[in-house]
């Protein structure tokens, strides 16, 4: 709340204003006109403070209104939380709301729980692959054998009907035939890839890794056989990967999948540290984040999985959620594989504080995380420029405000989000940071997102 920010200032100057004048006017030193000045600025302040709060209580009234819509008429969401701050911090939204169907009042999801995360993770080590890079550490122009020498004998996987695999499952989606097209692309042969793999090739989605839900039935299938979140290693992880063949050569085309869970493996190996220990060292205690890591508090109760998968939102079935073949990343406080794709768990001022380390750290008065050039490159279309809805930088969808039923939202917004929901966002010309939190797979919704719903109502406010 704004309150939290302005309050304790107007606090402090008033009773310091307080103390002043009596000590003043107990000597006689003191006129009446300072002391009427004092007044009115004193009431100045309390209208200010009151006008702030006001605004906010009235933004805060206006996204209850929107999440009532979503949740409990709709039934789109079983519970979100909205978080959102100014550059320097201060807190312009916290709330949520949650079904009765699946949290009781006592039990609702709160803007300071711990949540799966997903694909925010991605951000995040990319913001720790420029930081190293940086360092001089690693470039990312290295070819990746570099440092995962267990893919020196990776092959593509090539239709012997022309094209690449990549193409084949991407139609299939485009096209909405999710029967399991896959057939012809399943009889392929075993080439070399027409060029090294970099460290860049990870960070774009040009590397040729996948997930398991690519609707190649042979290729998903045997992804998922190897159960990858449940290895115990990084080596484990890596040399069970590289039993696969990539599907298109590194460059050839954009396919999301399992590129920065690799690099996030590659810094380990770079580094000769965790993923864990270089997110502690280099971003969340030189910051002050204690909402952000690849180990679950003890403390912490994670939301159940619920699923919108049928168009009615339900606890979900084990092994639903098969991005990673149904098995999820290892959640717990003892951990040792950290998974830079999908392993993270955040709380929101968590997440938004580090947006604000790595965007806005002028304004935040912090030490820069990484430098102009860094941060104009992740804000830079790299790819998929051509998409008519935006272009990918560095781990963000770089938004022209294009939305699905054909109007415009503002432009030169940087968004991202998870496989459970999650998302959020950072407005370089509002100066500000929001995260929405949720935990839900295929979500029943349509039309204008909530997102775009709420930051449309934080424009109207502010």
């Amino acid at each position: 709340m704004v309150g939290h920010f302005v309050l304790p200032r107007y606090r402090q100057r008033v009773s310091r204003a307080v103390i002043w004048t009596r000590y003043e006017h107990g000597v006689g030193t003191i006129s009446h006109r300072p002391l009427f000045f004092l007044g009115f600025l004193c009431n100045a302040l309390l209208v200010a403070c009151a006008a702030s709060l006001s605004a906010t209580e009235t933004l805060e009234s206006q996204i209850d209104a929107l999440l009532t819509e979503e949740i409990l008429v709709q039934r789109t969401y079983p519970f979100m939380t909205v978080y959102v701050e100014t550059a320097e911090g201060e807190v312009l939204a916290s709330t949520g709301k949650a079904h009765p169907d699946f949290f009781s009042d006592l039990n609702a999801p709160t803007t300071n729980d711990w949540m799966r995360i997903w694909s925010m993770s991605k951000l995040v080590t990319i913001v720790l692959a420029l930081d190293l890079a940086e360092d001089g550490i690693l470039g990312l122009s290295d070819h990746v054998i570099e440092y995962i020498p267990e893919f020196a004998q990776l092959k593509v996987a090539r239709p012997k009907a022309g094209g690449s695999i990549a193409r084949l499952s991407a139609q299939s989606y485009e096209s909405n035939d999710l029967s399991g097209l896959g057939t012809g692309a399943c009889d392929y042969t075993l080439e070399s890839p027409t060029r090294p793999m970099t460290i860049r090739d990870l960070m774009v989605h040009t590397a040729g890794f996948y997930y398991a839900d690519l609707n190649i039935s042979c290729l998903a299938h045997a992804q998922a056989a190897l159960e990858l979140p449940l290895t115990q290693s990084t080596d484990e992880w890596l040399a069970g990967i590289s039993t696969l063949p990539l599907i298109q050569s590194p460059g050839e085309d954009y396919y999301y999948g399992l590129n920065t869970t690799v690099l996030g493996f590659a810094l380990e190996r770079a580094s000769g540290k965790s993923l864990q220990t270089l997110l502690e060292e280099r971003i969340t205690k030189p910051y002050g984040i204690s909402g952000l890591s690849f180990l679950v508090p003890d403390s912490a109760t994670l939301p159940p999985r619920i699923s919108g998968k049928e168009g009615q939102l339900r606890l979900a079935r084990p092994l639903e959620l098969d991005i990673l073949g149904g098995h999820q990343p290892p959640y717990g406080s003892d951990t040792s594989l950290f998974l830079g794709g999908e392993g993270l768990v955040a709380t929101a001022p968590g997440f938004a504080k580090f947006l604000r380390a790595v965007f806005f750290s002028e304004e935040s008065g912090v030490i820069p995380l990484l430098e102009a050039a860094s941060i104009e490159a992740m804000t830079s279309p790299q790819i998929n420029a051509d998409s008519g809805w935006g272009a990918m930088g560095y781990a963000l969808w770089l938004s022209n405000g294009r939305r699905p039923d054909g109007t415009y939202g503002r432009a030169n917004i940087w968004t991202g989000g998870g496989y459970e929901g999650t998302r959020y966002w950072i407005d370089p010309e509002k100066k500000r940071v929001g995260v929405l939190m949720t935990q839900v797979y295929m979500p029943p919704a349509s039309g204008v997102s909530i997102e775009d719903k709420i930051r449309d109502t934080l424009d109207a406010a502010y």
